[in-house]
């Protein structure tokens, strides 16, 4: 599908438009965000929008919003210059949990020894379940 047909949709109907209008003016404003603020602020704040004139940011946590609220005059002013009507910067907190490890799978290889022990033990017992599972085991443990 080209874009030109996707963009189609968007104009399909007036609320799709409106939103698509949104999320372009976001993106533009994120865009500025990113060349004002300095790096390690610019990835973890993202633009919300701007609301009468006020830039509303997200923080990825307490301690970033503190920071940005810190340096906002000078933002403020950065943004101004390169022509964008804002008149204050509002920081809210928004905290995104970390994604959870995943925990590496064991790969467990069985010494010469272990394998010579536990054949020992598999000869020695009755035929029994746990013997068969000991047999299945050092066949995997021997390919």
């Amino acid at each position: 599908m080209s874009a030109r047909k996707l963009q189609s949709y968007f104009g399909a109907t007036a609320t799709l438009a409106a939103l698509a209008g949104q999320a372009e003016r976001v993106r533009v404003l994120q865009q500025h965000w990113d060349q004002v603020a300095p790096p390690p602020l610019n990835l973890m704040c993202k633009v919300s929008g701007l609301q009468d004139h006020i830039l509303v940011l997200y923080a990825n946590n307490g301690a970033i919003a503190a920071k940005v609220r810190q340096l906002a005059p000078t933002m403020l002013d950065k943004l101004k210059k390169m022509g964008l009507e804002v008149t204050a910067i509002q920081v809210r907190v928004q905290v995104n949990p970390p994604a959870p490890e995943r925990k590496p799978v064991k790969s467990l290889q069985l010494g010469s020894a272990g394998m010579d022990s536990l054949r020992q033990l598999a000869e020695r017992l009755e035929v029994s379940p746990l013997r068969q599972a000991l047999e299945r085991m050092l066949e995997r443990h021997t390919k």
